[in-house]
């Protein structure tokens, strides 16, 4: 993997926010992401990733997940997500 460039290791990842938080069971729910944006404002250092993400969900079941993105020497930008929030 040391032949990717920085961002392409780094995107493999950013779809992966919308589960580190979720505020309803996964058994209970299905809460796909609708849209991704990531906006970087360097390249990250290293292999290693660190997500400080917040997930709000409105009572019409639409949410949104919103993520700083850190790599070894600190931010790198953002990630947020739009997702719907339904019953299995």
């Amino acid at each position: 993997m040391t032949n990717r460039r920085p961002v392409a290791r780094a995107a493999r990842f950013f779809d992966i926010a919308n589960g580190m938080t979720p505020r309803f069971g996964p058994a209970d729910v299905a809460y796909p992401n609708l849209d991704l944006t990531a906006h970087l404002f360097r390249e990250p250092v290293g292999d290693g990733l660190g997500f400080d993400t917040r997930v709000s969900t409105g009572p019409n079941g639409v949410g949104l997940t919103s993520s700083v993105i850190y790599d070894s020497t600190g931010p790198i930008g953002t990630v947020n997500q739009i997702q719907t929030v339904r019953p299995r």
